[in-house]
């Protein structure tokens, strides 16, 4: 399930020719440019760290973040390594860069989330929890550059010993999933728990991708056909729109399967494809013809576009007994509920360059993302006591004395209930 990536064929001397691969503005491409020069010869002998570095350019990259991530995303592992020092990138760097990665640096303290409510975790254990909830309120691209981060981790210990795989995964199945899912970051979500998956349970996972492989010919073949026809039945009806096979993530079939208690075969996506439309209202048409083509399965509808998902995810499920009378899921949705739905939260919190504070400004933005950090604690944890403390004293350092929102352009009230703010006013 995971790309061939180009930093794994790159050594120490050919940098350029990695950056030349990449699809990167002047700006982002200049500032790497630069960076380089800077750390070169800090990098370790071994490869690892290197390595590292420059997947998490490429992933970063691939969500669209701004010149200030991908340099933050490139130094961190140089600090995590011990081969720059604070000292050094506050010298040499921006603080916007400088701010980043501290901000990862501080997420470490995201490990213990882990505690059980049994647990006695140490006063400076919720300072550091503390911190680390202000660091992801104050600006959201410390967060992504540390998901990044892990699912490098994950990637590099496929070779280490079980142990090792073990525990990686365990914290990403827990923590970090969860969180990539909350922000809506599917194209993280998913390697990041089939990775996981794959070091949990390895037999399992072996077996559904035997099966996917095994009837892979004639089930792209059958996909093909239905593909095909829909693309033609759009056209006729003048809706504009793509429509392509939908990548299947054996965690989530795997999850399907315990779930609804199916076999392999009575999975639904299994086949699956996903029709790709310009306008909201082409995804009724779409939702329309495909109805229309073959039966649906009523208890397998979903209309997530006038209902959309806690994370913000938006599309239209649907599954149909397409011809054999097998079943195929079909996803319908517009560009922009796709690129949400792939890049989440990254796709709305656009940065400028050389931007003063690097973060927005709006209000609106900063309490739907406290909200979704929120949620996501539940997802992680089961002991309400330590989530508990740390989020009110979040919002303490978010909220005056009166209930007001220190903010310059805005004073709206925040009304906590049970674990969750809402503006009031």
């Amino acid at each position: 399930m995971v790309s061939v990536r180009k930093s794994h064929q790159m050594s120490e001397t050919n940098f350029e020719q990695w950056l030349s691969s990449m699809e990167l503005d002047d700006n982002k491409r200049q500032a790497l440019e630069a960076l380089w020069q800077k750390v070169r010869d800090k990098f370790p002998e071994q490869q690892e760290c290197q390595t590292k570095s420059l997947e998490m350019v490429e992933i970063l990259a691939a969500l669209n973040l701004d010149s200030d991530s991908l340099c933050a995303a490139f130094l961190s592992p140089l600090y995590e390594y011990a081969c720059l020092e604070m000292d050094y990138l506050e010298e040499h760097f921006s603080r916007h860069v400088v701010a980043l990665c501290k901000g990862v640096q501080q997420m470490e303290a995201i490990k213990a989330l882990q505690q059980t409510q049994s647990s006695q975790v140490a006063t400076n254990q919720i300072d550091n929890i503390r911190r680390m909830l202000l660091a992801m309120v104050e600006d959201v691209r410390a967060v992504v550059i540390k998901l990044a981060e892990r699912l490098c981790h994950l990637r590099l210990v496929k070779n280490g010993d079980e142990e090792t795989r073990v525990l990686a995964a365990k914290e990403t199945a827990n923590i970090y999933a969860p969180l990539a899912n909350r922000l809506g970051i599917g194209q993280l979500k998913w390697e990041l728990e089939d990775i996981a998956f794959r070091y949990l349970h390895p037999d399992v996972y072996k077996e559904i991708a035997r099966q996917l492989d095994e009837k892979r010919i004639d089930r792209e073949r059958y996909m093909l056909n239905f593909v095909n026809y829909l693309e033609e039945q759009l056209k006729k009806s003048g809706i504009k729109g793509s429509v392509y096979g939908r990548p299947k993530h054996i965690y989530s079939i795997w999850k399907k399967m315990q779930q609804k208690s199916l076999d392999f075969e009575q999975l639904f996506d299994v086949r699956a494809v996903r029709i790709i439309v310009e306008e909201l209202q082409d995804c009724y048409g779409a939702l329309g013809i495909v109805h229309t083509s073959w039966k649906h399965l009523h208890n397998e509808f979903d209309d997530y576009v006038a209902t959309p998902k806690p994370n913000g995810y938006q599309s239209i499920h649907t599954v149909v007994l397409g011809p054999e009378g097998k079943s195929v899921e079909v996803q319908i949705r517009t560009q922009q509920m796709h690129d949400d739905a792939e890049l989440g939260v990254a796709a709305h919190w656009r940065y400028k360059e050389g931007g003063a504070s690097g973060k927005t400004s709006g209000f609106d933005e900063k309490v739907s993302w406290l909200r979704k950090i929120l949620q996501w604690q539940e997802d992680v944890t089961e002991s309400g006591e330590i989530i508990d403390v740390a989020s009110k004293q979040v919002i303490g350092n978010l909220v005056g004395a009166n209930g007001k929102y220190v903010h310059s352009r805005f004073a709206l009230a925040i009304k906590w209930r049970g674990g969750e703010i809402m503006a009031v006013g």
